[in-house]
């Protein structure tokens, strides 16, 4: 048993390792002034317009086979079910000066469902990495919306929502590459353009490694309180995993689809995302206050994410 849990411990530690050591090339970078934040905004620009779309587009109708994960559906809807649970619980845990730390709240349970677990995949999950990637998108189709439209409410303390924010690139390639799929066209798109697609999505792990080194460094200023940011920490790191993967045992999911059960308890303990940057940076927000947050979660996720799939590998045996 602790062979089990060193081995798996060592090896996922190892890849996440491996992902910042690339953020940390990337960070220097930026505190010595060589990349600056028009370098990043640009290099950000193409990933999310060009890479990321290509690559879910690719991987989604080369690699989904829904007769083979009919429950695929359910999966967005359970994302969604935990990340309301995960912001009603850090709500309770905030009382009663709830008001005071509405801007953080979604912190707690809206994770980076790509740029960080993708470079995990393709370190740890090699021979797995396109069916690991097509699990990381249909979770996508549940994380997407809510970040673009409550995660922005929250953060940015916004009035009202604007759904315009839902429609962007990667959730459009995302719902095309679905609904080619679903009609059973997906292998009628001629081979040049196919195979140009998966050509420019391979450059989105390595650039979206970089932008997320890049943009942590950008994002220090000060840290935030201790009380405050333990709470996120708490919710985010403990509860939304122990419920994930209570729910998985529940459903015996190790036993039918082990690699799909294997990528929900890392995205359970994946940091937030970090889109809540880009919003607070575009419109508004307390910078310090959820930068912080979230430079201090990418050092918690670092152990986090190995020792909770241990614990999952450990249990479903």
């Amino acid at each position: 048993m602790n062979d089990l849990f060193l081995n798996t411990f060592l090896s996922v530690f190892q890849g996440i390792i491996k992902i910042f050591l690339i953020g940390a090339i990337a960070g220097i970078l930026v505190w010595q002034k060589i990349i600056k934040q028009e370098h990043i905004d640009g290099i950000s620009a193409i990933t999310v317009i060009i890479f990321l779309p290509c690559l879910i587009f690719s991987t989604i109708t080369t690699g989904f086979y829904p007769d083979q994960l009919k429950f695929w559906w359910l999966i967005p809807v359970a994302v969604i079910i935990i990340i309301f649970a995960g912001i009603g619980i850090t709500a309770l845990l905030f009382l009663p000066d709830l008001k005071k730390h509405k801007n953080i709240l979604p912190l707690s349970s809206i994770n980076n469902a790509a740029y960080l677990i993708l470079p995990i995949g393709e370190f740890v999950y090699t021979d797995q990495f396109d069916q690991f990637a097509v699990y990381c998108f249909i979770v996508v189709l549940g994380v997407s919306p809510i970040l673009w439209s409550v995660g922005i409410f929250f953060v940015t303390e916004k009035k009202t929502l604007n759904l315009k924010q839902l429609i962007k690139p990667p959730f459009i390639a995302n719902i095309l590459a679905l609904l080619l799929v679903l009609v059973g066209v997906q292998h009628h798109t001629p081979p040049v353009i196919a195979d140009s697609v998966e050509m420019l999505g391979k450059a989105t792990v390595p650039a979206a490694t970089f932008i997320l080194g890049a943009t942590l460094a950008g994002i220090v200023r000060e840290l935030p309180g201790f009380f405050e940011t333990f709470r996120i920490l708490l919710v985010k790191f403990v509860i939304i995993p122990v419920l994930v993967i209570l729910l998985l045992k529940t459903l015996a999911l190790n036993e039918t689809q082990p690699l799909l059960a294997d990528v929900l308890v890392i995205q359970a303990a994946a940091a937030p995302a970090t889109g809540f940057i880009l919003q607070v940076r575009t419109y508004g927000g307390n910078l310090k206050k959820v930068g912080g947050i979230i430079f201090i979660s990418y050092f918690v996720t670092l152990i986090a994410i190995p020792v909770w799939l241990t614990v999952w590998k450990m249990i479903s045996m």
